[in-house]
């Protein structure tokens, strides 16, 4: 459960980051990328953060009551 939850946490924060990355350029560069704003990116770059701290939170706390047992 542990390793699964690393990889979502991996795989969130690199969505996040590909997606701040493509709303940044697309903001500066002033047009649409795939027919998405670029305040749409940065919201999706936003919740993806949100779930990889969600994830990490979780290994925390899963972690914890692991090592009490």
């Amino acid at each position: 459960m542990q390793r699964f939850m690393l990889v979502l946490m991996v795989i969130a924060t690199a969505m996040a980051v590909m997606s701040i990355v493509i709303g940044i350029i697309s903001r500066l560069a002033q047009t649409m990328v795939i027919g998405l704003t670029p305040s749409a990116y940065l919201r999706f770059s936003d919740t993806c953060l949100l779930f990889a701290i969600t994830f990490a939170l979780f290994l925390l706390v899963y972690g914890k009551r692991e090592g009490n047992r």
